[in-house]
């Protein structure tokens, strides 16, 4: 094999600015974005949030730039017609820049999951828009696939070679190089190198000759007889589950929409790569998958919209539901499409898939106000309805749920406060806040204005460790027993000739230590938990922020616990309190964790 000269690496990436000019430079500033922000920058946190936000509309910039690039090839358009092209594609990110806040609102993460898939899909038929032919279109797409997957092959490879080449350097020469050099080689290699090897292999859309029409060899053997017989085995769970439905006549288990969903996912895959050899003789198997899939996906298509309904019935949409929705009404379409017309057109696929991805981005049909309007709805006739423990909770979750995902200003109606002055304040006076504690702030603001309990909404997993947990004071002391709250419910220890019996409740998750012949000692954690609770939400509990935005320090003094009997002193110091401490209010500490250590001393 003859290795590549510097010449003609050299002009191969020449030829990559050249032909994708936008989309190298693009490539170039995300990795300089991701290298910077990974070193951990000395700037404010609202810079941080801006600039990951730009390296997500970089990421919609590549595939949108590379869609209008593939358009303008399979056009044949002049230089400047190109460059029009390109700057619309700079101005449609620049603008969605601009309008999404994910930093703030959850339903622009959405948003920009969405723009980010429907984009890919513009990448897979934009040479094609307007032209036939489903073969080109086919191999097109194959010659994208695979050069995609080489691309990420070669990135990986190189990033693990050159990443234990890093730390053989560190080891052997002894450098104390920064923790940042993996991620920045990663953000390099796995945008960078990736990005630019990817682009120097895309085909000309219009250019058959330039296209591979062979059907891979090793595609044929996977899809035949790995792929589609799976996609039966998967079927006939699906079915048989559906039978049992029938049977017993009850509403289908929510999870079964996303296992319905994920097998209709893989199976239209499976029928594109198995489109140009679905007709061959010799491939029977194929042939009875591409040609009854559509016709088997009739009663899951039916047990789908049962699972989305019981969904949706009880708890309203989300933006989560719908997707969920979106998606199955797409799959109906297709469905119907492929069976009714019977025509072999499959780039209705990422067309339709396109086309209602980016119905769901904006507008009155869109996934943020569908889903903001069904749980405002809800939450309306919970604050008309008679109070209750149930009704609490569910507002409060409701609450919750528009606040992060929406802003405050959604729940407007409410109150005569004006919310967006009340938003803007908090922002304004919180700048070098994380995302997670103005979320807090504005949910709490939300909770005193519309007198809504919040304790139902924030039930969540804390963790609390006693400050020093690594130094444990052992003067004075005999023995010491590690303890963690998942170990077995008995165990017998031997203390220098005594046994004791050290039992965990399975139900309160109290402790207790039985002797022989003496007293019980028993250490209930409810009282510290209500304590810890109660430090929380007066806002003096201290959080730690070095081990995450749930994780809480309390005094070491406070989370150590004794007892006695007429033999032993018993210390028992808690290390680590874990769980929903929320729930302790109405029941003992059931669902609570912890890990300590029992010190024993003589009497």
């Amino acid at each position: 094999m003859k290795l590549p000269t510097f010449n003609h690496l050299s002009k191969n990436a020449g030829a990559i600015f050249v032909r994708f000019p936008t989309l190298a430079v693009t490539a170039i500033v995300a990795t300089a974005l991701c290298c910077f922000l990974i070193d951990d920058p000395t700037i404010d946190q609202q810079w941080q949030n801006d600039l990951w936000l730009a390296v997500a509309v970089c990421n919609l910039l590549f595939t949108l730039g590379l869609s209008a690039d593939l358009f303008s090839e399979s056009r044949g358009y002049t230089p400047a017609r190109k460059w029009l092209m390109r700057l619309a594609a700079i101005g449609v990110c620049v603008g969605l820049y601009c309008l999404l806040k994910p930093d703030y609102r959850g339903a622009d993460i959405v948003r920009l999951g969405l723009f980010a898939f429907a984009f890919h899909q513009l990448v897979a038929f934009a040479p094609f828009i307007n032209r036939a032919g489903s073969v080109e279109f086919w191999h097109f797409n194959k010659v994208i696939f695979l050069h995609f997957l080489t691309a990420v092959f070669y990135s990986a490879a190189l990033f693990a070679g050159l990443a234990v080449a890093v730390f053989g350097v560190e080891q052997l020469f002894n450098l104390n190089l920064s923790s940042a050099i993996y991620g920045q080689l990663f953000a390099v290699l796995g945008i960078g190198f990736n990005t630019l090897f990817f682009l120097a292999g895309v085909p000309k859309a219009f250019d058959a000759g330039s296209l591979d029409m062979r059907y891979p060899k090793g595609l044929q053997v996977f899809t035949q007889y790995v792929l589609v017989p799976l996609m039966t085995i998967y079927l006939c769970i699906l079915l048989v589950y559906e039978i049992k439905i029938l049977v017993e006549w009850q509403l289908p288990k929510g999870m079964v929409a996303t296992l319905i969903l994920g097998y209709a996912v893989f199976g239209i895959l499976s029928l594109l790569l198995i489109w140009p050899i679905k007709d061959d003789k010799g491939n029977r198997w194929v042939q009875l998958f591409s040609r009854f899939f559509y016709l088997t996906m009739i009663p899951l298509i039916i047990l789908l919209g049962f699972a989305i309904y019981k969904r949706v019935s009880d708890y309203g949409v989300t933006e989560e539901r719908y997707i969920l929705i979106i998606l199955g009404v797409w799959l109906t379409g297709v469905s119907i499409y492929f069976l009714v017309f019977r025509k072999d057109n499959i780039k209705i696929i990422p067309v339709s898939l396109f086309i209602c991805v980016l119905l769901g981005t904006y507008g009155p049909q869109g996934a943020a106000s569908v889903s903001r309007q069904s749980q405002l709805r809800r939450l309306a006739k919970l604050m008309d309805a008679e109070p209750g423990e149930g009704a609490s909770g569910e507002k409060a979750s409701i609450v919750s749920y528009l606040v992060e995902v929406h802003g405050l200003p959604t729940l407007q109606r409410f109150t005569e406060v004006d919310l967006t002055a009340v938003e803007q304040s908090i922002l304004q006076s919180h700048t070098d806040e994380p995302r997670y504690k103005i979320i807090e702030l504005k949910r709490d603001t939300a909770f005193k204005l519309l007198h809504v309990s919040p304790a139902a909404a924030q039930r969540q997993y804390f963790y609390v460790n006693r400050e020093h947990r690594n130094v444990i004071p052992l003067t004075g002391y005999d023995y010491g027993y590690k303890i963690e709250s998942h170990q077995a419910i008995s165990t017998v220890v031997d203390l220098g000739g005594q046994q004791c019996d050290i039992q965990i409740d399975g139900e309160t998750k109290q402790v207790k230590i039985e002797f022989e012949g003496d007293s019980t000692i028993a250490f209930d954690l409810k009282p510290l938990t209500l304590e810890i609770l109660a430090a929380h939400k007066a806002g003096t509990l201290e959080r730690d922020t070095s081990r995450g935005k749930s994780t809480y320090s309390y005094s070491s003094e406070r989370m150590r616990l004794t007892g006695a009997n007429r033999r032993f002193d018993v210390v028992f110091l808690i290390d680590e309190l874990n769980g929903d401490l929320y729930s302790v209010d109405k029941q003992p500490s059931r669902g609570l964790g912890y890990s300590g250590m029992l010190l024993f001393r003589k009497r």
